[in-house]
Formats: C-alpha cells, structure tokens, sequence
C-alpha cells in the first residue's frame, strides 16, 4: 500500500487521489481526458461518455485559450477508454485514469467548470464500474471515494444526477461486497 506525499496517510495501490487531504497520489501513469469547458455536450452514441459538439466563437476562430484547448484534448482518452472497455479492460482503466489526471492538471481551477465536473463523474463511473467488472472491488471503491473526496458527489450540476447516483449505489454495493469477503467462512 502506497502513502500520500502530501499528508502521509496510507492510499490504495490503485488510488488517483487521497481520500483523506485529496491531493494527487503520484502515479506511473499520466496523460490526458474531457470537455470544453465553454462548449455544450452531447451523449456519445448513449454510452455515457459525453463529447463536445461546438465550440464558443474563439474556439471556432482558432482563438482557444490554453486551458480551453488542454481541456479539449483531454477528452481523447476518455473516448478511447469507452472503446475498449471490454475488449481490453486493463487499457480501458489506464485510460480513464490518465483522463482523471489530464482535467484536473488542464487548468487552474478545473472544478470551477461543469463541464469538467461533468466528465469527471462520467470518468468515475465508467472507472469503478470496469473495476468491479474486472473482480477488483477494491480498487472500484477507492475510485469512487476519489471522486467523493473531490466533491462530485455532492454538486448539484444539471445532467451529472444518473453519473452522481450510480456512483453512490455502486458505493454501497462494493462496501456489501468488502465486508462479505471479509467475514471468515
């Protein structure tokens, strides 16, 4: 089991973040994942990964500011992570993980935007449930608790409700399932 760099305190060996102080666990993978901040999002195919679909009169002029675009190109992997979700669940998790890092290191204040908001708890959805997918429920509620520490599950933006409530079911499942395997036969 890892410690955090910051408070010291004992995170999962898959944790993003501390749970405890939420700083950033150091991690051997990172990258990039989301939205525009500016721009509206769509359902992609009804698959829960959203995609921009417009962006603002700067953007479509080439006058993008930087955080703008870094938010943009997070995106790709959060799009790919869907695609391989079952086919490669290892990568699919890789992907979302490194998705995580890139929004929260595309601007200053990236929690400040719904959008990044938005696919944030998209991110820790579709994460937590390939995890408890792939048997390790475990990491699955570390995930979960890493979204929590970071407040997803307590804002109240608009279209994030299913995202939010999901999370907070598979939460509760994954605590059953913990305490179940813990209790000696």
């Amino acid at each position: 089991m890892r410690t955090c760099e910051k408070c010291g305190l004992s995170i999962g060996d898959a944790a993003t973040f501390c749970t405890v102080c939420g700083a950033r666990a150091a991690s051997p993978t990172a990258g990039a994942a989301s939205a525009t901040p500016d721009s509206r999002v769509a359902q992609d195919g009804g698959n829960g990964i959203d995609r921009a679909v417009g962006q603002d009169d700067r953007a479509s002029r080439g006058q993008e500011d930087a955080p703008s675009r870094r938010l943009r190109e997070a995106a790709l992997p959060m799009h790919e992570a869907r695609d391989c979700e079952t086919t490669d669940p290892a990568k699919a998790v890789a992907l979302y993980r490194q998705a995580i890092l890139a929004l929260l290191e595309a601007a200053s204040d990236p929690l400040d935007r719904e959008a990044v908001r938005h696919d944030l708890l998209v991110i820790f959805d579709r994460l937590s449930l390939v995890l408890k997918r792939e048997g390790r429920p475990k990491e699955a509620l570390e995930e979960i608790d890493c979204a929590a520490s970071l407040g997803l599950l307590d804002c109240r933006d608009q279209g994030i409700k299913g995202h939010r409530e999901s999370l907070r079911k598979r939460r509760e499942s994954l605590h059953r399932v913990l305490e179940a395997e813990a209790v000696p036969h």
